[in-house]
């Protein structure tokens, strides 16, 4: 198991990758502010992803990143998720979360940068991406914004037959299917 550590007024942090998402308090999920997900998904979804199974033979995941954050104590102090997108061949980190007591004195932060760096240049990724809500305390510690801007659609509006299934257009209120085999398929959904 390889750990990294930051120290910062006497306080020691390392990370230590599991496999298995019980190792972290809820606590360190739920205060993650305008999450996305409910907490027990988080779970649900890391236990599906963090392992790799080929045949009867399992491995950890090389592209799913799960870390617990320990004291010297190995007690957890926070969670680390991050995920290797293959095909931009960067490092995206998708969830920080630390005890309180590590908020603002920068031993935290510094652990995520050097363990970030640490995977980037072990596997050879070209960038490492961060989404957060703080891109000013991020900028703080090195973090650039990016010139790719996360944008977000939630303005969905009225929806009809023909964008439900993406498969027609509605013109003056009639669907139109776009391709002989969608209708086929429209079809046999309708029937159930």
């Amino acid at each position: 198991m390889i750990a990294q550590t930051a120290t910062n007024r006497n306080l020691e942090l390392r990370c230590l990758r599991i496999f298995d998402p019980t190792h972290i308090p809820r606590e360190y999920i739920e205060q993650i502010k305008e999450r996305e997900f409910e907490v027990d998904r988080f779970y649900e979804f890391q236990k599906t992803i963090c392992l790799h199974q080929d045949g009867e033979k399992f491995s950890l995941n090389p592209c799913n990143l799960l870390f617990a954050i320990v004291d010297t104590n190995n007690r957890v102090k926070g969670v680390l998720w991050m995920a290797i997108d293959v095909l931009g061949n960067s490092l995206v980190i998708n969830t920080f979360s630390v005890d309180k007591e590590f908020w603002g004195n920068g031993t935290a932060i510094n652990l995520l940068k050097e363990k970030a760096i640490e995977i980037k240049e072990g596997a050879e990724l070209d960038r490492i991406y961060w989404i957060t809500r703080c891109p000013k305390h991020s900028e703080r510690y090195g973090f650039k914004r990016s010139k790719n801007v996360l944008m977000e659609f939630k303005g969905y509006g009225q929806l009809s037959e023909g964008n439900i299934h993406g498969v027609g257009c509605e013109a003056s209120g009639e669907y139109k299917i776009v391709d002989s085999r969608a209708e086929q398929i429209s079809k046999v959904d309708a029937r159930g």
